[in-house]
């Protein structure tokens, strides 16, 4: 160690502008370490292609599990502790994977253990405890000076093994240069320090960017971003956590419409992997089959997406011939529709009976199996020349070319990652791009017409619920992304504006009049609305029907068909509304809160993702919405409001709209 020469570093020298740094005002003392501050990541680009070269060549090492063993004293040794402790948590690299050694131990990191960084042979100690993989294990030797004896040793021991070696210096030329010792030498040069000598400035500034750079790019090459996104995180905390669901919904259009609950199941089964949880949603593989993928394409997860995507649009390529069919299955309520249509434009329709997961509480194996009746009811109306069954009807695997399926209650926790894998299996569908799994809502965006694709859309439905939805276009993806959603909550919290609620509140009004009756306050048979909702209920006039209807409905309250008997006498009432005034106000003031308590959310100019209405198609369904009396009082109240909208579509037929949108498409 050339002592003598000491004054000649780079690092030891005298900066002119900052002599006098001791007598100026604070605030001139902080403008003279700002100013020179700022041109230390100038210094940074004379060393860029050798950053790259580094890079280049720990990459394929850290792929196979090498390790990056950082080395350095005081300052120096500090910032590469730091960046290797940052490794695991950010890009989810294994533990000892990154390692990062001071001179002194690691006693030194918190106070400096004198005359430790003078000890090359502690240097070569601590490489040989290490039992370094020359095949595999990389150094960095980070020294400001370049001269550091216990750097110089780490090195030493490192290149004679055959390890590959980087040295981070800011000097030149550098002891660590001229030993020959480093494979690569990255020096920046961020001139003298403002105060002499004291390289945690400008030095320390400068070597933390390069070290950055020289991690970050290594983690990126070795497949550990998806653009720039971290997808190899570990969501240890609740912000990364957050971040996690945040990057599934960027990277995956797929997980856009989950909500955290759906993506914390997701990433559960994926072992907490955002990279795999992305490839798992894109794909609808099972997770296994998926690791497999990621492990071929060497962790890449856009190797692993395009090579999946390459060989199911080869199969699609091969089989396509023998699918003449789309199918699309709106799954609600009150009942599962399912429509085939075919090239010709022939359409085939079939029913089953209600497949709202929530209803069924999460029956998954049930609901698929309502949907293959409704499927099969459809393809009974299908056959060839003289009326005999096609092949399709023998094989479900080899009918359809594309499937869409939308159904009540899916965005609920799990139900779509469970579902999605089964009707790929039952239909034979390979290529996730030719099966949607969404919600029955999500259905209503193929109305949109070719003429406005593009615009925003709104999406109101009353039916024995009501929700309330805005999707906006992805120009990307080529279909409507949901952006926000309104209502929904079920019959048990309440949907207003739905068939439950105006059912509900003519029933509250029939219970109200026999009450009344039974104090002989009134005649029960003078008021329309209860005798109709009496009658629809099955109960005849007689002095205790109040009490029995009462107790009826609240014995079948904890049954699965409570729900839609309550939401058939919706029905009663719209058949009142013309000469009953009571019917009447109860439409009116449901259809009301539909917009004023639901939709209004939407329309509002600070809600997210808003747009103008006469920039918006608004898109009307559900029973309610198709009967002309409700449709025509909720347009009326949307005029009182000034809200005209480009164009106004009602969808009386969901399924035949989705299968319509999927035959224009093949």
């Amino acid at each position: 160690m050339d002592l003598d020469n000491l004054a000649n570093l780079q690092t030891e020298g005298v900066n002119p502008e900052t002599v006098h740094i001791d007598q100026v005002s604070t605030l001139e003392m902080c403008t003279l370490i700002n100013s020179n501050d700022q041109r230390v990541p100038h210094s940074v680009v004379p060393c860029l292609p050798e950053i790259a070269a580094a890079i280049d060549a720990l990459a394929p090492r850290v792929s196979q599990s090498g390790r990056v063993i950082y080395v350095g004293a005081g300052t120096s040794g500090r910032l590469g502790i730091l960046d290797a402790s940052e490794i695991p948590p950010t890009f989810a690299a294994p533990r000892g994977q990154f390692l990062g050694l001071i001179a002194g131990g690691d006693a030194a990191i918190r106070q400096a253990q004198e005359g430790a960084e003078d000890d090359g042979l502690a240097g070569e100690e601590d490489m040989r405890r290490l039992d370094l993989n020359p095949e595999l294990d990389s150094i960095i030797g980070i020294a400001s000076s370049g001269r550091t004896p216990y750097v110089l040793g780490c090195l030493a021991f490192a290149k004679k093994l055959g390890c590959m070696t980087i040295g981070v210096v800011c000097t030149s030329p550098s002891a660590i240069d001229l030993s020959g010792d480093a494979d690569f030498v990255i020096a920046p040069l961020p001139g003298p320090e403002v105060v002499t000598g004291s390289t945690r400035l400008k030095a320390g500034t400068v070597t933390k960017l390069v070290l950055n750079m020289l991690s970050t790019g290594t983690m990126i090459k070795a497949g550990k971003t998806y653009g720039n996104m971290m997808v190899d995180m570990v969501a240890s905390n609740l912000k990364l956590k957050k971040r996690s669901h945040n990057m599934l919904r960027r990277v995956s259009a797929k997980c856009k419409p989950l909500s955290d609950g759906e993506l914390d199941s997701l990433l559960v089964n994926c072992n907490h992997s955002v990279k795999l949880a992305v490839l798992v949603a894109e794909s609808q593989y099972p997770v296994d089959v998926c690791e497999r993928h990621l492990e071929i394409a060497s962790g890449v997860l856009a190797k692993a997406l395009a090579e999946i995507n390459r060989l199911k649009e080869k199969t699609i390529t091969e089989t396509s011939p023998l699918r003449p069919f789309v199918l699309c299955v709106d799954g609600g309520g009150t009942k599962c529709a399912a429509v085939v249509t075919d090239s010709t434009g022939a359409v085939y329709r079939g029913f089953a009976g209600p497949c709202n997961l929530t209803d069924r509480a999460g029956d998954v194996s049930g609901v698929m199996a309502t949907i293959l009746e409704a499927v099969k009811s459809a393809l009974k109306g299908v056959s060839t020349d003289r009326g005999k069954a096609g092949p399709w009807q023998k094989s479900l695997q080899t009918c359809f070319s594309s499937v869409w399926v939308g159904l009540a209650g899916l965005d609920r926790v799990g139900f779509q990652g469970q579902l999605a894998p089964k009707l790929a299996d039952a239909f034979g569908i390979d290529n996730p791009r030719n099966l949607r799994v969404t919600n029955d809502v999500d259905l209503l965006t193929a109305a949109v017409p070719l003429s406005h694709l593009g615009s925003s859309v709104l999406v109101v439905i009353a039916g024995t619920g009501s929700v309330a939805m805005r999707y906006r276009w992805d120009a990307d993806q080529k279909k409507y992304q949901r952006v926000a959603r309104s209502g929904g909550w079920g019959h048990i919290l309440g949907d207003e504006g739905g068939g439950y609620a105006i059912g509900l509140k003519a029933i509250q009004h029939t219970l109200g009049v026999f009450e009344n009756a039974a104090f002989a306050l009134v005649k029960p048979d003078g008021d329309k609305l209860a005798m109709a909702v009496s009658t629809k209920l099955g109960f005849n006039l007689c002095s205790d029907v109040g009490m029995d209807l009462l107790n009826d409905l609240l014995t079948q309250s904890c049954t699965q068909n409570f729900k839609r008997r309550i939401a058939g006498v919706a029905e009663v009432v719209l058949n009142l509304t013309s000469e009953c005034r009571v019917a009447a106000g109860i439409v009116r003031s449901q259809s009301g809160k539909l917009i004023s308590e639901t939709f209004s959310r939407l329309v509002n100019p600070e809600a997210f993702e808003y747009q103008a209405s006469e920039h918006s198609v608004l898109i009307l369904a559900g029973g309610l919405l198709n009967n002309d009396w409700y449709r025509a009082g909720f347009k009326d109240q949307l005029d009182s409001r000034q809200l005209f909208f480009r164009e106004t579509i009602v969808v009386e037929n969901a399924a035949a709209v989705g299968a319509e949108y999927l035959s224009r498409l093949s």
